[in-house]
């Protein structure tokens, strides 16, 4: 069996199964976020669910909206607390930080764990060989109230990473040069597995990059191969011996950073294609690219320089732990005197409900994992993605830089 198919058969109970199952399996845990909880507890009310199947495996993170914008989010934020109180639930305050990547610090994914999040991004807990599945607000509740969820067996397709890419592309280039490469097609309710030297030599840190953009190449889950940083019990990933399934081979020779045009992380191009296009406003964080490696570079191209003065740049740690560490190291220190403002640890400005709204018209350079019109806040603006050195170097140039201004 695949590895998406050995962890559906044991928390189902059952020898094995096969693509197109449908099976009922345990989950090990649940998590919730402020912006949908309200949701959650209507359904909760109207249904006459008085207890859930275990709360301390249920969490409720309070990361979309960690500085709440006006009276109405303040509210929905109180329903949440006062939810997560009735039912004894785990609770992660504002400023503890985004879900997925304090699920991963805490070892809430955990390799052969199946984990059910009300967020897409739930995907990530793939860095380390855990079946995170993002799921909407009647799966949850039903996940919270019997410890259990269906599941239709997805078949696995494995991407075989081939070479080493540039000196200056970051796991966010590889997999904006994926979806370029491959679209979504192909991994439409499908496991990924990743294969090759490259993947496997990855950080933790980058590997969940990888793993948090599963849901834009349309995938149902995301496994990464052992590596660097990730827990010894993880399994080597191979296909199928019987042929079942489709290697895709990905050549990562050479490649250098590329950047998705508006409005959609598929649109993705070589940075030499979109070189010296002007930005306004440069956000980086995201559950994508908001950890302590990403700071790092972040703090690294801003050291005795500074923000350009027409740009507007925001950096948001995507967890508490990530913000002391760079504290600590003095990355953010040299972030702020760069003239960038640090805002508190959450999803930021990544979906607008918080934070800087980029103003009508304004040309945007995010970190983040979607540029889908309106993300921000605004649909009249432009959302540019891309890693976190080409992010930090566009708002000291106040355009996309050359590929040879890189550093």
């Amino acid at each position: 069996m695949t590895l998406v198919e050995s962890i559906i058969a044991q928390h189902a109970c059952r020898d094995e199964v096969s693509p197109g199952d449908i099976v009922m399996a345990r989950v090990d845990a649940v998590y919730l976020q402020d912006g949908n909880t309200p949701t959650i507890r209507k359904l909760v009310d109207e249904h006459g669910f008085d207890r859930v199947f275990d709360p301390g495996r249920i969490a409720v993170f309070f990361d979309h909206a960690v500085l709440t914008p006006d009276r109405a989010m303040s509210d929905r934020l109180a329903e949440a607390e006062e939810f997560a109180a009735r039912f004894g639930l785990r609770v992660y305050r504002r400023g503890a930080g985004i879900s997925h990547v304090v699920a991963l610090e805490e070892g809430w994914f955990q390799p052969g764990g199946l984990v059910v999040g009300a967020d897409s991004h739930t995907c990530t807990g793939g860095a380390v060989q855990c079946l995170a599945l993002g799921m909407g607000a009647s799966d949850v509740v039903a996940a919270m109230v019997t410890g259990t969820t269906w599941l239709r067996v997805p078949g696995t397709i494995w991407i075989e990473t081939v070479g080493r890419p540039g000196p200056w592309a970051r796991p966010k280039d590889v997999l904006l040069y994926a979806l370029a490469r491959f679209g979504q097609r192909p991994f439409l309710y499908h496991s990924i597995e990743w294969l090759g030297d490259w993947i496997s030599e990855l950080s933790l840190d980058g590997a969940a990059t990888v793993a948090n953009m599963g849901v834009e190449q349309g995938a149902k889950c995301v496994f990464l191969p052992p590596g660097a940083g990730r827990p010894e019990n993880m399994v080597a990933l191979r296909p199928q011996a019987d042929g079942r399934g489709q290697v895709l081979r990905l050549d990562l020779t050479g490649l250098p950073p590329f950047v998705a045009r508006p409005h959609s992380p598929l649109g993705a191009v070589g940075l030499d294609e979109v070189a010296g296009q002007e930005i306004d406003y440069v956000f980086i964080g995201s559950c994508a690219n908001g950890r302590l490696e990403d700071l790092a570079e972040v703090a690294r191209v801003l050291t005795d320089t500074t923000v350009h003065p027409r740009v507007q740049c925001i950096v948001t740690p995507a967890s508490l732990p990530v913000y002391l560490e760079a504290l600590k190291r003095g990355h953010l220190e040299t972030i702020l005197k760069a003239g960038a403002v640090v805002s508190p640890p959450g999803c930021g400005a990544c979906i607008g409900t918080q934070g800087s709204v980029p103003a009508t018209h304004a040309r945007v350079f995010s970190t983040m994992n979607r540029n889908f019109r309106g993300r921000m806040g605004n649909p009249e603006a432009e959302i540019w993605l891309g890693s976190p050195l080409v992010a930090a170097l566009t708002a000291v140039l106040g355009r996309i830089p050359q590929p040879g201004e890189l550093i």
